[in-house]
């Protein structure tokens, strides 16, 4: 182990030993999991279907980590940036939805102790920002799976000038995290395409899955159980499927991260398979 690396966990070994007792319990001193969540629409937050029962599933078999950090698909930023926020406000980011959500409240504290510690540590450049809130990408998947908003929350933002590989090395420095209990989550959708669902509505074929985006999906899951999972970030040359199941990056590139963080022969478990209109693939992940 390098003197960088040594460093790095011995301050967040420290700055985690200041969290609630319940944390530094012999159960959440285990490795915290790594989750890549489909969110799909904000009102999945709120509607039972399907796919948010095996979401409420998650939340009550997982166990409580000691921290959570959210990579999600709806905070991007010119360069890779961490929330330090001590209590993070949450963002209602979207339009048109019932009035009662812009009403919804997360009270969870933030984690500026070890946000300040990866700036420090992880070896790209990252920027603290200590105003950014809970997108909806966090809050809405956290209602389900921690609706007490008891365990810490901070977030990593998306950067656009990196390359999905870029994207992978870094949720790879996030493997530190998930060794001292700091559950990682990806909040997106493997497969997400806006314009081909409003297409749908239109024709009246919303609920029609795309063989594009069956296929895609199929793809990801097959790449994902090989093992390989650095393949990924090689996406984009996977010919006209990936070109539609991902017309913009920022809903699949928080499954690198958590892809990324996975411990040597870590295999994945999957949960909420199926999709959400045509287009939207609402498969998520579970390492660990």
């Amino acid at each position: 182990m390098n003197r960088r690396k040594f460093t790095y966990l011995a301050s967040i070994s420290t700055l985690l030993a200041t969290l609630p007792a319940w944390a530094n319990s012999e159960e959440s001193l285990k490795p915290a999991s790594a989750l890549f969540i489909g969110h799909g629409t904000p009102m999945n937050g709120f509607r039972d279907n399907e796919f948010t029962k095996e979401w409420d599933l998650l939340g009550k078999t997982l166990r409580k980590p000691r921290a959570i950090l959210v990579v999600s698909a709806h905070w991007e930023t010119s360069s890779p940036m961490v929330s330090t926020s001590a209590k993070p406000p949450i963002i209602y980011d979207f339009y048109g939805f019932p009035d009662f959500m812009y009403d919804v409240t997360y009270n969870a504290d933030g984690a500026p102790k070890i946000a300040h510690n990866i700036t420090n540590s992880f070896t790209k450049k990252i920027v603290e920002d200590p105003t950014q809130g809970l997108d909806h990408g966090a809050w809405i998947v956290l209602l389900r799976l921690f609706p007490q908003a008891d365990v810490p929350v901070f977030q990593f933002s998306l950067a656009r000038s990196m390359t999905p590989i870029e994207h992978f090395q870094l949720g790879q420095e996030m493997q530190a995290l998930r060794d001292e209990g700091v559950m990682i989550i990806g909040s997106g959708n493997i497969t997400h395409n806006i314009p081909s669902a409003r297409n749908d509505a239109k024709l009246g074929t919303r609920n029609t899955v795309h063989d594009w985006a069956k296929s895609f999906d199929e793809r990801v899951t097959s790449i994902i159980d090989s093992g390989d999972f650095k393949a990924l970030s090689a996406y984009e040359k996977f010919g006209k499927e990936a070109t539609m199941s991902v017309p913009t990056p920022e809903h699949f590139l928080p499954l690198l991260y958590v892809l990324g963080s996975a411990k040597t022969g870590e295999k994945a478990r999957y949960y909420a398979k199926g999709f959400q209109a045509g287009s939207f693939s609402m498969r998520s992940v579970l390492l660990g």
